[in-house]
């Protein structure tokens, strides 16, 4: 397996642009990187020439993108029809940004629980918007990645539910993306990952709080990140993920969220990688 680095944490340490924080990853040692189109590598972001930008410095730097985090721009369930097609639209131009810099998958969640809204009416409307985006996907030979998000609010907040949800959806194409913290605020084991485990695409690497999203500095919260690896591990020797014909699964750092004030997110990096390294030597970067 593979350590990769999610480039948002620059963004909400010091509002870093994308070109920036891919240089300061591969400053690190970093070779796999993710994109984070939500804070600011989306197709919002970035002009046409900051576009061109990102693919060249990707290039420049011989990094290896593998994940693309890009979310709709309304809550998918409570979307009306033309919120729907416009977030439609989004995630198109999306993968063809994604596609322009050598990304193959797009990373989402199925959104949230609407209130006055039927579980049955919101989740069948996150079935039909998910098959469209993965007909888009597919024409254009990506994967869509969904993560469980952790909390009560959203449709898929644990492995089941991503089980579920894509039993419903589908689509060849709609995988998982494993979030090793998302797993232990979920309360759930190693052996739960066995519900999911050919459709783990990628992993991120987090650490929180027992109840609170905090990506703290790996290694000082409450995740059991050396037991999920270990676990990842075993999956990776059993052949697994090879269908998805990536070579190694990477599993990419996503530290701090909006909000944090981090002096030094260098520091951040430095002390989460040394962790890692220390508990699962068989990882490389």
């Amino acid at each position: 397996m593979k350590i990769g680095m999610l480039t948002g944490l620059w963004h909400v340490a010091e509002g870093a642009s994308a070109v920036s924080s891919l240089e300061r990853a591969a400053a690190l040692g970093f070779q796999h990187v993710d994109l984070h189109g939500v804070f600011h590598a989306g197709p919002a972001h970035l002009t046409a020439v900051e576009r061109q930008a990102v693919g060249r410095t990707l290039e420049r730097l011989n990094l290896s993108p593998r994940n693309y985090v890009l979310h709709p721009r309304h809550n998918i369930p409570g979307a009306s029809e033309a919120e729907a097609a416009e977030d439609l639209a989004y995630l198109e131009e999306g993968m063809d940004l994604a596609s322009s810099w050598g990304i193959s998958q797009i990373m989402l969640n199925a959104g949230q629980w609407v209130p006055g809204l039927s579980r049955q009416t919101a989740w069948s409307r996150a079935v039909r918007f998910l098959r469209r985006v993965c007909e888009a996907a597919n024409d254009r030979s990506m994967y869509i990645a969904q993560e469980p998000e952790p909390y009560v609010w959203f449709l898929v907040n644990d492995l089941t539910g991503a089980a579920m949800l894509a039993a419903d959806v589908d689509c060849p194409n709609f995988t998982t993306l494993i979030d090793l913290g998302h797993m232990a605020l979920a309360r759930e084991s190693a052996m739960d990952m066995m519900s999911v485990a050919r459709t783990i695409i990628h992993a991120h690497l987090s650490d929180h709080q027992p109840t609170q999203h905090t990506n703290q500095v790996v290694g000082t919260g409450f995740t059991p990140t050396a037991e999920y690896l270990d676990a990842l591990r075993r999956l990776e020797a059993e052949g697994v993920f090879h269908h998805f014909h990536f070579g190694d699964l990477v599993a990419s750092f996503e530290l701090g969220v909006p909000g944090d004030t981090i002096a030094d997110p260098d520091d951040w990096v430095r002390r989460s990688l040394e962790h890692v390294l220390q508990i699962a030597p068989y990882m490389t970067m």
